[in-house]
């Protein structure tokens, strides 16, 4: 008995934490049911809804029900059920729709965590003991999944792309590369702010094939794309290189290889911004997006978010130097400025 928690309400937020996948959970169905997309043109009946997904009127209820209690929907005095603003953010194909992630994060990222134990215990990639794969390599094995990741990260690019573009000017640079540019949402963002300026997506070929065909008609003549790997080699001779949350996803010795290709490609003067979450060094016990965000990573790839001081490591191994850390307005998203000076 003296074991016990001497404050119980410690007990019950703990059992509040560890219940919190009930409502990821929750959002997942409503996500595979399309609810928001079916409410988009008014309120529907239960009953309505239950003919439309092909569900049971009552697990339908109970579900609905849930999501209703953390706000999202609403639950109307006659029983029908509406979309509200919270609930529109899983809307399908909408500017900034969370539905991608919540199909990657609670689909095929979801059996990784899992395994947090088993990454914990050997510092291996949990993902690839749960698939078999890396996840890169399964995403290239599962077009369709690597599809969804791409609407995925640009759902979340659009809620952080202001504050990038608010926080650094990019009016001084005539050409650059996006390194792992994906969907191009970075790209469009920054060329649409710069309209002197000309730049290259560059990615895996898979992806660029995707990229390609959604470049906005008024940056086409400003806009093109690279296929390839930053492993290897990355378009030579821009002003600027920038690379979002792509660093974050590598170990020490793979990403002071791709930073060395960036270095090799980049002319003296030239600049990169490695956009990424920056965990404050020294902040033991002080809450930060980054150190869950790193929970993130450690399930699914090699990689990990990284203080300063270890941002640091990596530029002065791939022989980059530091100039300067630029806070946006989320702690996902911090600029880490750095040069190819001529004795590099």
């Amino acid at each position: 008995m003296e074991k016990l928690p001497k404050k119980p309400e410690l007990s019950f937020k703990m059992y509040e934490l560890i219940s919190g996948y009930w409502v990821a959970a929750c959002i997942r169905s409503v996500v595979q049911l399309d609810i928001a997309d079916k409410l988009f043109n008014g309120p529907q009946t239960l009953s309505e809804l239950a003919k439309e997904t092909e569900s049971d009127e009552k697990s339908l209820y109970r579900l609905l029900r849930a999501v209703t209690s953390v706000g999202i929907f609403e639950e109307r005095e006659d029983g029908a059920f509406e979309l509200n603003d919270f609930g529109a953010t899983l809307l399908t194909d909408v500017p900034g729709s969370v539905k991608p992630w919540a199909l990657a994060n609670l689909g095929e990222h979801y059996p990784a965590f899992g395994e947090l134990t088993y990454g914990v215990k050997t510092g291996k990639v949990p993902f690839e003991h749960a698939h078999g794969t890396p996840v890169w390599e399964y995403y290239k094995q599962n077009p369709e999944a690597g599809v969804n990741l791409a609407k995925a990260m640009a759902g979340m690019s659009g809620a952080v792309l202001k504050t990038i573009i608010d926080a650094y000017d990019f009016s001084p640079y005539k050409t650059l590369v996006d390194i792992g540019g994906g969907n191009g949402a970075m790209m469009f963002a920054v060329l649409s702010a710069t309209p002197e300026s000309t730049g290259i997506v560059f990615d895996e070929p898979y992806v660029i094939e995707q990229t390609a065909q959604h470049i906005p008609e008024d940056l086409k003549e400003r806009c093109a794309v690279v296929g390839g790997s930053f492993f290897e080699e990355i378009p030579a001779g821009a002003d600027l290189y920038m690379t979002k949350w792509v660093i974050h996803d590598w170990n020490d010795d793979e990403s002071i290889k791709i930073l060395k290709n960036v270095q090799k490609s980049m002319p003296t003067g030239g600049k990169l911004l490695i956009i990424d979450s920056v965990i404050p060094d020294n902040s033991q016990n002080t809450p930060h997006a980054g150190k869950l965000l790193d929970i993130n990573i450690m399930a699914m790839t090699t990689g990990k978010e990284r203080t300063l001081s270890e941002f640091k490591f990596l530029l002065e191994s791939a022989g980059l130097t530091f100039k300067r850390l630029i806070q946006t307005a989320t702690e996902v998203s911090s600029i880490v400025e750095c040069e190819k000076q001529g004795n590099n």
